[in-house]
């Protein structure tokens, strides 16, 4: 099995700076994908980039046995630019390929495929994520398998109701091989969270339910690493809250409602960066 995961040791400075020279490639990548396609979701993208990145390359495990392998889940499938500059960055995919994305020619699509190397769910519709993580990690147990299972969401997608059912599952399953990011950039498809549906109160509903409830500032790699750590040790599913900015390192939408944007706005990013 490829070694990963951080087995409770603190991070080291040499493996900090690591992460966040490949976060600051990914984070440009995904804006130079907008020279390509307009139509990305660059402002979920890259509030995705730092849970992405220190799940790819510290706790990710990779093993030819299905159950013994670690399993990552873009429930958020919008955020497929965010995936795939990270999987180039550790090797998955060319980067030429984040040029093509949505091209006929191309291997990327708008949302993950499991044809795409990496990807382990292919998603775009919101909600089912948690659901299908459950069954996994509920084979992997019943198998009696190693892996783990993480499923990232947005704050929006709690308006689902799967998630809801979902959520409940797991706590009867007893699947403590599951870990569930909610990422909290505080907007969803029609504004900000606070107008359209308050999220606020959801880290209690978890917690009523059964979970492990934790937090975490969702660009902070040593923040981040130190919630999977808590996660991992709960004895029960974890769901790990973090605090994002919804197009954070992109001035020209950042912690706005706006997904898109233009070459030109990209262009002068990625000058002033």
């Amino acid at each position: 099995m490829e070694k990963g995961g951080s087995d409770g040791a603190p991070i080291s400075i040499e493996e900090l700076n690591k992460l966040r020279r490949v976060a600051e490639r990914a984070r440009k990548n995904v804006i130079k994908m907008l020279f390509y396609d307009q139509s990305i979701h660059v402002g979920s993208s890259l509030s995705s980039i730092e849970i992405l990145t220190t799940l790819i390359f510290r706790y990710i495990r990779n093993h030819s046995n299905l159950v013994d392998k670690d399993w990552l889940i873009l429930s958020k499938g919008h955020a497929a630019p965010a995936l795939y500059a990270v999987l180039a960055e550790k090797g998955y995919i060319n980067e030429d390929e984040l040029w093509r994305i949505q091209d006929i020619s191309g291997l990327l699509q708008g949302h993950p495929e499991i044809f795409i190397p990496g990807v382990d769910m292919s998603t775009g519709s919101l909600g089912q994520g948690l659901s299908f993580g459950i069954g996994v990690a509920t084979g992997i147990k019943m198998s009696g398998g190693s892996g783990r299972v993480y499923v990232i969401m947005g704050d929006g997608e709690q308006d689902e109701g799967e998630v809801w059912e979902a959520m409940t599952h797991a706590v009867v399953r007893n699947l403590d091989n599951l870990i569930a990011f909610i990422e909290m950039n505080n907007f969803q498809l029609d504004g900000p969270t606070d107008e359209i549906k308050p999220k606020n109160f959801l880290p209690k509903v978890w917690e009523a339910v059964g979970w492990k409830v934790l937090s975490c500032d969702g660009h902070d790699f040593i923040s981040i690493s130190n919630a999977i750590d808590e996660a991992l040790k709960a004895g029960k599913p974890a769901v790990i809250f973090a605090n994002t900015v919804r197009g954070k390192g992109f001035p020209a939408i950042e912690n706005t409602k706006k997904q898109r944007s233009s070459p030109d706005d990209a262009r002068k990013s990625l000058l002033n960066a």
